[in-house]
């Protein structure tokens, strides 16, 4: 069956970053806000849910880890919590990637991308609009972000 293009879904393609010699997290974090660039290179205690083998309930480890060592999370967490995060001047592939970034890079139709978009943009500001043939037109001549379309087989994998 054919996916239309109001249900094909979209996502970050990490595997492209790699085909192309590219750091995706290098990508990511020219995108962090700046408390979160400060932090780069510096450690972090973050909570790692595991199973706990004697009673099988889910329990939380502490791990040190180099922060930004999942820059999806960075981004949810902190950036992406700023309301100049995305603006009417960021422009069009740049807000698209930007929503994924924010969304843990979970595989998302287009129409769900508009409509995060419009939460960041008000209607009155927006000097370019987002409908979705024409985020489709975009995403199709990208060549710096790697926001592809999302076979279903493969959904389970991509994201933080």
């Amino acid at each position: 069956m054919e996916v239309t293009t109001t249900e094909r879904r979209y996502a970050i393609d990490l595997d492209w970053y790699e085909r192309r010699g590219r750091s995706f997290r290098a990508m990511a974090e020219t995108r962090y806000c700046g408390a979160c660039r400060g932090k780069i290179g510096s450690s972090a205690t973050e909570q790692q849910p595991t199973i706990d083998p004697e009673t099988g309930r889910a329990v939380f480890d502490d791990r040190e880890q180099a922060f930004g060592d999942d820059p999806f999370a960075v981004i949810r967490q902190c950036c992406s919590l700023s309301r100049d995060y995305i603006t009417a001047d960021t422009p069009v592939l740049e807000a698209v990637f930007r929503v994924f970034l924010a969304n843990g890079n979970q595989p998302s139709t287009l129409k769900s991308v508009q409509e995060q978009l419009e939460q960041w943009i008000p209607l009155y500001s927006r000097p370019h609009g987002y409908a979705v043939p024409f985020l489709e037109r975009m995403l199709a001549s990208d060549t710096l972000y790697g926001v592809r379309p999302v076979e279903a087989s493969v959904e389970q994998g991509i994201g933080a």
